[in-house]
């Protein structure tokens, strides 16, 4: 079998190739940065990566395909390896040193989401508005919180001059436990995604990267690109 990945040039189209080649499916997608990211990978998977063909299809422009991402797969509150268009506003304003206003969030990893699509496109599953978030709530204080430190730390990583309020006395924020009561910002229904994939793999949905560790790449690939 094969999945054709269509409009992949996103970060999370990215991911989910890169994915589905570790678990060696077969992969068509016509980019070419694909190839490249994945040569090493190919010399010795027993998937191929090719730009023609025919297979179960997942969209990531919006074209027609058997899964659409943003019609069948709902995807909200990721965090992305690189600036794209999956890059949450917030993060874009703190970046730049401002403090736009932000809603609590169910951050969750472009890994836990490129995993998660790839086992539904792989066993060839057609589905109809699966909403994808994190499982726990991070308020916009504890969010923001989070990012500072580590932009920060990694701002004075790269002059080498650390302070030690940067390096030490940081607790990972929001710990305690949030009610979930607010419905104006309650969590999108996860069920039916951790039903189909406790059908798939006999785990549900159950993400494993943390968000500090989601932010830290997030960071390492804003860096890059600079």
């Amino acid at each position: 079998m094969a999945v054709h990945i269509l409009g992949a040039d996103c970060s999370l189209g990215e991911a989910v190739v890169d994915k589905l080649l570790g678990m060696d499916i077969d992969v068509i997608a016509v980019e070419e940065s694909h190839f490249v990211r994945n040569e090493i990978m190919l010399r010795y998977s027993k998937s191929n990566l090719s730009k023609t063909g025919k297979g179960f299809s997942v969209s990531f422009d919006g074209s027609e395909a058997d899964i659409i991402v943003g019609k069948d797969i709902i995807v909200t509150d990721m965090i992305p390896n690189r600036p794209d268009k999956w890059m949450p506003q917030e993060i874009k304003s703190w970046i730049e040193g401002n403090n736009q206003d932000s809603q609590p969030r169910y951050w969750v990893s472009i890994v836990d989401v490129a995993t998660a699509v790839a086992h539904i496109a792989k066993n060839e599953q057609k589905i109809d508005q699966i909403k994808v978030c994190g499982r726990r709530r991070w308020l916009p204080e504890d969010s923001k919180a989070e990012f500072d430190m580590l932009w920060q730390r990694t701002q004075q990583g790269q002059s080498g001059n650390f302070t030690t309020s940067v390096l030490f006395g940081h607790e990972i924020a929001g710990m305690e436990a949030v009610p979930i009561t607010d419905e104006e910002y309650s969590r999108p229904d996860l069920e039916p995604l951790n039903k189909i994939l406790n059908e798939l793999t006999s785990e549900g949905w159950r993400p494993l990267i943390p968000f500090r560790t989601a932010l830290m790449t997030l960071i390492a690939g804003i860096l890059e690109e600079k």
